[in-house]
């Protein structure tokens, strides 16, 4: 089976997967507005953009290791956003934005045309739902912690 997830993540490219939303807010934007946007929108992280260019990321993680809330609400997303965005070609292969995910330990890659506007994003999940596809059967019989041993069949 490994080999074939091998095949799949080398050949899907990022831009056959189904496009999520994607979240932007621009670099004056508040602390305070992008945590009402990203509740609303259900959203993990919002892009940082300018004129359509992609200038930084803002994630959970972000929330966690970056802000402390009082006093944070009014400042800038401009001062508290990932600056060293590691971005991809939306016609890059989905085994690159894996690379990417594990190599910088980050779990969202966004992602930018030719043209070097921001065309949306691409996260862990993602790529689980793409595999999860490819392996309905499997995905769904999987014990619920990878590391339990199944010493019997059950089933209905």
């Amino acid at each position: 089976m490994v080999s074939r997830i091998d095949g799949i993540l080398e050949s899907v490219r990022i831009h056959e997967l189904p496009r999520r939303r994607t979240c932007s807010v621009s670099p004056t934007t508040t602390l305070g507005e992008v945590y009402t946007r990203l509740n609303a929108e259900r959203s993990v992280a919002v892009l940082v953009e300018e004129n359509g260019r992609l200038l930084g990321i803002f994630t959970e993680r972000d929330v966690l290791n970056r802000t402390v809330l009082e006093g944070e609400l009014e400042r800038p997303i401009s001062e508290l956003m990932t600056k060293d965005v590691v971005s991809l070609a939306t016609d890059a292969r989905l085994a690159g934005a894996v690379g990417v995910m594990i190599d910088r330990g980050i779990r969202h890659v966004p992602l930018v045309e030719e043209s070097g506007s921001t065309a949306g994003m691409i996260g862990g999940r993602d790529v689980l739902r793409l595999i999860a596809d490819y392996y309905p059967e499997t995905m769904l019989n999987l014990p619920p912690r990878l590391d339990q041993k199944l010493t019997r069949l059950d089933g209905g």
